[in-house]
């Protein structure tokens, strides 16, 4: 079977096409192989950072003891309840700005 010389030209440069896309993709390829390792490096230092944070924070986190903190003697833990249970106690009447009630003039009669 012989081709025209049209159809030849046609087959060269289909060919000459598909080794052309052949090696992009191969470039590409290479390209996302390079990507993955730089992932995969920045990945790991990341796993190497998250565990150095966790190790600094064990350090530096005090780990509560009972015996560090001294018991209540009882009569300061009821004075502590009444205070959280009643609050401060208000003035009545008017108040100055510094907080000491305000001491009202003496009314005069109206006429």
């Amino acid at each position: 079977m012989s081709l025209s010389l049209e159809d030849r030209a046609s087959l060269f440069e289909i060919k000459w096409a598909q080794q052309k896309t052949g090696d992009e993709i191969a470039v590409l390829n290479s390209r996302i192989d390079a990507q993955r390792d730089d992932l995969k490096g920045i990945l790991d230092q990341i796993t190497i950072l998250a565990s150095r944070i966790d190790s600094l924070q064990s350090l530096t986190t005090p780990v509560p003891s009972a015996a560090s903190e001294p018991p209540l003697s009882p009569a300061r833990a009821a004075s502590s309840v009444a205070r959280k249970r009643f609050g401060r106690s208000k003035p009545e009447g008017p108040v100055s700005v510094g907080g000491a009630p305000v001491i009202a003039a003496p009314k005069t009669a109206e006429p």
